[in-house]
């Protein structure tokens, strides 16, 4: 009752919201040197050293109220790029705007990807016959330390998940509520596998959410870039990488503008912490029935006032706030170490 409720109050609360000044990048050409491509949600797609790696896409995009959802094929076929060289798929949680696409992008666009996620994800993926492809990082993620949010775990033994040019790091990170302090996706909960996907909205339920700590590698194993990801805003010290020992800050840091007036913090505390070069946008636009050559603004949330502020609080800090489909170029890269 109380889901239906708010679900109510969110049609009540109209349309979602033009820019109105904000500040996306334009449709400029690919960049030459490394770039991250924006997929729109929480989707991004990275080229290093003739690989890909993928942060979980999502294209279908429901008109609202999503109820009954299905990956919509035609218009995955239609905006996906190509990602036929892609090993690696990252999944921060199984909401299906996260992981509804998966399954036919991993069959179509990227047939040779391996997923890694949580536990739920692999019980949804093996309802589309992908369970052989997919890795469970929940019991290799590095743990947050309660308590008190200034101070990041420090970790004692190797969590990177090796691949090719890539390797990667699953951290406990947290969903933040959608409204009113509810989680309106959190319905059935798995404890095996599923013989074939649901439809009805809420039997995609998030799971444990995992942010990622990316490495870029260069021919000799040694980070040329890192960066930080996450695909839902969080409480502090949720999704906080960990003290590693090489002295390689954080780059770029990948932040989810979509519900964060319903934690503390969040992106603040993160940015305090890890200081990155670079800070691009993410799950920003409206989600609902949204069109990538004309995004919108999340409703019943003031985005405006989050990125005046983060503006005003961190101008060392480059901040993007990219349209879907658009590249984001990458900063020169530094030598190691340099920044601690």
């Amino acid at each position: 009752m109380r889901v239906a409720l708010l679900l109510v109050l969110l049609c009540l609360a109209g349309c979602a919201k033009d820019l109105n000044g904000t500040e996306p990048t334009t449709q400029a050409p690919k960049p030459s040197g490394p770039s991250l491509q924006y997929l729109g949600v929480g989707g991004w797609l990275l080229h290093w050293r003739g690989e890909t790696l993928l942060l979980a896409p999502s294209f279908s995009n429901p008109a609202f109220p999503p109820v009954f959802v299905k990956a919509n094929e035609q218009r995955i076929d239609d905006l996906m790029p190509d990602a036929r060289d892609a090993k690696v798929l990252l999944i921060g949680h199984a909401h299906y705007d996260h992981l509804l696409d998966v399954p036919h992008i991993m069959r179509k666009q990227a047939p040779q990807a391996i997923a890694y996620g949580n536990e739920e994800a692999g019980h949804l993926l093996a309802g589309a016959g992908l369970k052989s492809r997919f890795v469970n990082m929940q019991p290799k993620m590095v743990t947050v330390r309660r308590g008190n949010r200034a101070k990041p775990q420090i970790v004692t033994q190797d969590r990177w998940e090796p691949n090719g040019a890539f390797r990667f790091m699953a951290i406990e990170s947290q969903h933040a509520p959608h409204i009113a302090g509810i989680n309106l996706l959190e319905g059935t909960r798995y404890r095996e596998d599923l013989t074939q996907l649901p439809t009805y909205v809420r039997r995609w339920p998030g799971g444990q959410t995992l942010a990622w700590l990316i490495d870029l590698l260069d021919e000799k194993g040694e980070p040329v870039y890192r960066i930080h990801y996450q695909d839902s805003a969080s409480n502090p010290p949720y999704g906080f990488p960990p003290i590693l020992q090489d002295g390689k800050r954080i780059d770029i840091a990948i932040i989810c503008a979509a519900s964060t007036d319903q934690v503390q913090l969040y992106p603040d505390a993160l940015l305090d912490v890890i200081k990155p070069r670079l800070m691009v946008y993410g799950h920003w636009e409206d989600f609902f029935g949204n069109e990538p050559s004309r995004p919108q603004l999340i409703r019943v949330q003031d985005e405006n006032a989050l990125i005046d502020r983060l503006k005003a609080n961190y101008p060392e800090i480059k901040q993007v706030m990219p349209y879907p489909l658009t590249y984001v170029p990458l900063p020169p890269p530094e030598s190691h170490g340099k920044g601690h």
